[in-house]
């Protein structure tokens, strides 16, 4: 009976070069597989690019050399008759316990009521012109501040809730000045910022810094 040599022949191998090329196809996809992992993980870590915001921008302002607190001792007033303020308007110095009667005022202020309005933390608003648009922009923006210290509903503040809200020292208080250089002058303890026209945004940033100030009252 003749050999049946199909019976008995090995196997058909693929050629040596698609052999190899198989062999290497679990290593490959182990690459990717590790690679991806790793860039993923990079971008993870990085995060997005963001650029900080920028910090509010503060109107810039003088500060005045403090000249402390004269007029609480007994006989000041006498001491103090002739007393020079570093500025005008005054950022410090003699004063009198002296309370205005309102928070928008149609009349000057004396310097010693302003002072004294000041060394409790409170903010000044004065404007040397006629222009009712000014004093207008200039209440509105005291109102914004000083609503918050008043019984609800209330926008012609009693004299009695006038000094409760300046004793508290978070007032901000509008009054004329004829008497100053500038058209507009901002007022804390020792600060003074001036400008020619109302700019709000200016304004307000130097109210809330500077606006009861414990480490600038402290001097």
């Amino acid at each position: 009976m003749p050999n049946d040599r199909s019976q008995t022949r090995p196997p058909a191998r693929p050629p040596a070069g698609r052999q190899g090329l198989f062999s290497l196809w679990p290593l490959a996809v182990a690459v990717i597989v590790v690679a991806g992992a790793i860039w993923l993980l990079v971008a993870h870590l990085s995060g997005p690019s963001v650029s900080p915001s920028p910090a509010p921008s503060v109107l810039a302002s003088i500060h005045y050399p403090v000249q402390g607190h004269q007029g609480h001792a007994p006989g000041d007033m006498k001491r103090f008759a002739h007393f020079q303020y570093n500025s005008d308007p005054p950022t410090s110095g003699y004063h009198l316990e002296v309370f205005p009667k309102q928070l928008i005022n149609s009349t000057a202020l004396p310097k010693y009521v302003q002072v004294h309005l000041l060394e409790h933390g409170n903010i000044l608003l004065q404007y040397n012109c006629l222009c009712p648009d000014t004093v207008n922009a200039l209440a509105e923006i005291a109102g914004e501040f000083n609503t918050r210290l008043l019984p609800p509903g209330v926008s012609t503040p009693t004299p009695q809730e006038v000094q409760q809200a300046v004793e508290s020292g978070q007032a901000v208080v509008v009054a004329p000045y004829p008497s100053m250089n500038q058209t507009i002058a901002l007022t804390a303890w020792t600060r003074m910022a001036t400008m020619d026209t109302v700019n709000k945004a200016d304004i307000i940033s130097f109210i809330n810094r500077w606006l009861r100030d414990d480490d600038n009252l402290q001097q």
